[in-house]
């Protein structure tokens, strides 16, 4: 588990920024998830994009790549000290209802995120794994240049 990352608890509809803020703190960027939303929510779709996590990270001199991840991959990524921003969907149908959130730690039955206004939330691996596949594993890791 990444113990030291930075908590933003989420407002309506913020969790990208609010996401962004945590990882972007971590990396020692000084930026609030009310900075970010100025730049990057959209108000017309309740939401920011997924091109606009991977773009904003980037203009503030990070290196940024969304990818299609996986359990292997994640907990890779956890073990070197690299926190992950990923895309769940909680929706059912047709219906999307998308959030982003914070992966900082693992054990053998499941995931720990920042979602929300939870810090250090335990989530199981089958559910984690059921929403995060509707999403086709989006991962969005940002590290420093």
């Amino acid at each position: 588990m990444i113990s030291n990352i930075p908590f933003h608890a989420q407002e309506d509809y913020q969790c990208g920024p609010a996401s962004l803020a945590s990882v972007m703190n971590y990396w020692k960027k000084d930026v609030t998830p009310d900075d970010i939303a100025r730049e990057i929510y959209s108000k017309s779709a309740k939401g920011t994009l997924d091109i606009d996590m991977v773009i904003y990270p980037q203009r503030k001199g990070l290196i940024a790549e969304q990818y299609s991840g996986g359990m292997k991959d994640l907990k890779k990524n956890i073990d070197s000290g690299y926190p992950l921003i990923v895309l769940v969907d909680y929706g059912f149908w047709a219906f999307q209802l998308n959030h982003f959130m914070v992966v900082v730690g693992y054990n053998e039955d499941g995931v720990i995120v920042n979602s929300g206004k939870d810090k250090g939330n335990f989530i199981s691996e089958a559910d984690f794994i059921k929403t995060w596949e509707k999403t086709k594993f989006w991962t969005l890791l940002i590290k420093e240049k």
